[in-house]
This record gives structure tokens, C-alpha cells and sequence, in this order.
């Protein structure tokens, strides 16, 4: 007897996730995971050579899989397609070791069939009872969508989850979906709902004596003020945080609040400050632990001495030498273009005007990434490289560029900065109008 889809299909997919097994691992050598998604999804029709061979995987009869037995056997079921009706305490368990097993599937790398696993919890359980296990659920998937970059199925989840009434009845978990949006706006050109979600977190974190919850909100919002030209609120802000830190707050917090706290006096002029502060989350870190923070942390700490005293830039030069090979391997796209800018300005200070300009088209031809305020101010930086060498033709085309890119990423302050030093070069009468 053939199998009927598609409950055919469901079931397939219900009995491999609860074995926690790939499309792949049950395809075998014989089939492929395109044809297994294809069954489970009911558009092929398995013959019952095909339907014997996915029993047998599964660890159940061929008779189970046919069209009578449209349910999947509950938590504690013998594998034969029938129910035994488990109570809430067993279903609760199966929901907790679904969850876990997803984690699991997570930490090992195989986030899709963690993604996948979740799903199917929603899927089956979206209404059940047990509210916190589906919050987390909800909440691991968010995260794993965004780790695989599907930003806006994460920002639904995550929306869905500061409007629900559960969310809302606990102050650390509205903090935290809040604080999690607000990192997800500002990485993705978000900055009015980075600025806005940050500050919802910080108010509910502040006052509570969690102050590693403080912490975490708190660099966010600064993070937030920094970019959108908040200096007075950003600075009191960060003062605020910088005294809460010690040595109980984990070292990658202590370094991440440093670090914004000290961006946030670069972008607004005060580099003695910036560099004392990025000089202190450098030191929160081990780079045996994490050698990508240890190579932004010198990086940032290069930038500040290069803007603090043209004295510094030997040491400057020395950082960004030691940052650049792991930045490279590492690949980001950011950070590769804000060294690429740094690297242009302190050639121009040494005179080597043909590798700033070099450093300068680098940064135009590397294009765009998702935090978009963030690429409109390395834009600023690089039209001011090309305003230095005397291209005011190329500058002038940069800063427009910048003006857009910042306006677009909600950063006022800095779009304000571009227009400016655009309007200085066309009227000095050497910009092409």
C-alpha cells in the first residue's frame, strides 16, 4: 500500500526531528535530502520500497508510517503509531527535550537542523500551555536566525515577543528581548529602532540589581548615542556604566563596555578620554580567549593615539600591524575597510601619498554592509582622505555618498558633518558643484 499524502509526509518529518536526524542521515546513500524534503513537504509520492527503507531509519514499522496513523506517537509512545495520551507533564517534557536537543544541534554547529527542530516545536505546540518553554523556543530561534542571516524572520520573532503578555510580565524578560532588538537594529542600519530599543532596556536594567543585565543594556545605549550624535545623554550614560564595572562582571562585558564607551568620545571629539578607555577594555582581554576582540581592541586603541598626538603614530602603526593579519583571516568586511581608512590617514601624516590614496580607493571599492550609519561614517573619513590629497572631485562625490548613507542609517549628527565639509570644499571654489 502506498503511502497518502500529506500526512504521509508530516509524520516523516515529525518521527526524524524527534530522532534528531538531518534530511541527509535519513536520505542514507540510496536518496537524497531534496527528495526526503520533497516527501515530507507531500509533493513526491514515495514508492513502498522507499516508504520500507524510511521505517526502517526511523526506527518504526512500515505499517506506521500509512495514512491511519496521521498522529505522532507523544513522549514515552512505543515507536508503532499509537498514543497512549500523555499527560501535561509528559508533554512538557517532550517540548523540554526538543528544546534541548536543538541547543545541542546549535553548539555543535548544525544550526539549520536546530532551526529546523524549533520550527517543528512551534509547528505542533504554538498554543500549548507551557508558555515558558515556548518563549524560549521562540527566543532560540530568533537568535539562530539571525547567526544565519535572516535578520527579518529574527526581528519578527523577537517584535512578537515584546508584545506578548508573558514577555511583559517580567521586567529581565521585556530587558531582554528589547536589548536583543536594539543590537539587531543597530547592526543592520536600524538606528532610530536601535536607539529607541536601547533605551527600553537600559531603563528597565538600570534600576534592578542585576548588574550584569545593567551592564549589557547599558553599552548597548551608549553604542546607540554614540551613532545618532546623543553625546550629552551618551556620556552620562557611559559614566554611569564604566563605575558599575568590576572585576564580577564577566571580562568580554567589561571589554564591550569600554569599548562603546570610548567609541562614544571618539565620535564626539574627546580622544584623551577615548584612548584611556580603549586602553582599558584591551586589558579586560586574553587574546588566547578571544583574538577577534583583542585585534578591534587594538585597532580602536590605534585610532585614538593617532587622533590624540601625531607623537603617538609609531604606535599606532605598530597596532594596526599586529591587528591587521587576524582582521584578514578573520575576513570582516568592517573591520577591513575601517583599517583600510586608518591605515590612508596615517600614510598621508607620513607623507606616503600614493598608498593613502590607495587605502582610500580601497575603502570606496569595498562597498556596503548592513550597519549602514557605521559605513557612512567611514565614508566621511575617506572623503576627507581624498580632500587631503587634493581629488576634490572624488571627495565631493564621496561625501554626497556619505550624507546619503548616514541620513538613510537615521545618523544625523554625522550626515550634519558631511553636508558641511562638503559645502567648505565647494565653496573654497575647487568642487565641481
Amino acid at each position: 500500500m502506498l503511502a497518502t499524502q500529506p500526512a504521509f509526509g508530516r509524520r516523516v518529518r515529525a518521527l526524524r526531528l524527534r530522532a534528531g536526524m538531518s534530511q541527509a542521515a535519513l536520505a542514507g546513500p540510496e536518496l537524497s535530502a531534496s527528495y526526503v524534503s520533497l516527501i515530507e513537504s507531500g509533493k513526491r509520492e514515495p514508492s513502498p520500497e522507499v516508504a520500507t527503507a524510511l521505517a526502517e531509519r526511523l526506527g518504526v514499522t512500515p505499517e506506521s508510517l500509512q495514512s491511519e496513523y496521521t498522529d505522532v506517537p507523544e513522549h514515552g509512545a512505543e515507536g508503532n503509531g499509537t498514543s497512549n495520551g500523555s499527560t501535561g507533564a509528559d508533554e512538557r517534557i517532550g517540548l523540554m527535550e526538543l528544546l534541548l536537543r536543538a541547543r545541542r544541534e546549535e553548539e555543535e554547529g548544525t544550526s539549520d537542523m536546530a532551526a529546523e527542530l524549533l520550527t517543528s516545536i512551534l509547528d505542533r505546540d504554538g498554543g500549548s500551555s507551557h508558555r515558558d518553554v515556548l518563549w524560549e523556543v521562540r527566543w532560540s530561534l530568533a537568535r539562530i536566525h539571525e547567526s544565519n542571516g535572516r535578520v527579518d524572520e529574527s526581528r519578527l520573532l523577537l517584535r512578537r515577543l515584546l508584545d506578548d503578555d508573558y514577555t511583559r510580565s517580567s521586567a529581565e524578560r521585556l530587558e531582554r528581548v528589547a536589548r536583543h532588538l536594539a543590537e539587531l537594529s543597530l547592526n543592520n542600519g536600524g538606528l532610530v529602532d536601535g536607539l529607541r530599543f536601547a533605551h527600553l532596556a537600559w531603563t528597565l536594567a538600570e534600576p534592578r540589581q542585576d548588574t550584569a543585565g545593567a551592564v549589557r543594556a547599558g553599552t548597548v545605549l551608549v553604542n546607540a548615542c554614540a551613532w545618532s550624535g546623543h553625546e550629552r545623554w551618551g556620556r552620562e550614560v557611559a559614566d554611569a556604566l564604566v563605575a558599575r564595572l568590576s572585576d564580577k562582571i564577566p571580562w568580554p562585558q567589561r571589554s564591550a563596555a569600554y569599548r562603546e564607551s570610548a567609541r562614544l568620545c571618539l565620535l564626539t571629539d574627546d580622544y584623551p578620554q577615548a584612548r584611556t578607555w580603549f586602553a582599558k577594555a584591551l586589558e579586560q582581554i586574553d587574546p588566547r580567549k578571544d583574538i577577534n576582540a583583542w585585534a578591534e581592541a587594538e585597532y580602536y586603541l590605534a585610532i585614538a593615539e593617532f587622533l590624540v598626538d601625531q607623537d603617538l603614530d609609531d604606535q599606532a602603526v605598530e597596532r594596526v600591524g599586529r591587528a591587521r593579519p587576524v582582521i584578514n583571516v578573520l575576513g570582516h568586511t568592517s573591520m577591513l575597510v575601517h583599517l583600510a581608512v586608518l591605515e590612508g590617514h596615517l600614510a598621508l601624516r607620513r607623507g606616503e601619498y600614493d598608498r593613502a590614496r590607495l587605502m582610500a580607493d580601497a575603502s570606496v571599492a569595498a562597498g556596503s554592509w548592513p550597519a549602514t550609519h557605521e559605513v557612512g561614517v567611514n565614508q566621511l573619513w575617506t572623503a576627507r582622505l581624498y580632500r587631503a590629497l587634493g581629488d576634490t572631485a572624488t571627495a565631493t562625490g564621496v561625501y554626497r555618498r556619505a550624507a546619503e548613507l548616514c541620513e538613510q542609517g537615521g545618523a544625523a549628527y554625522f550626515c550634519a558633518y558631511a553636508w558641511r565639509e562638503l559645502a567648505e570644499l565647494l565653496a573654497s571654489g575647487s568642487g565641481d558643484g
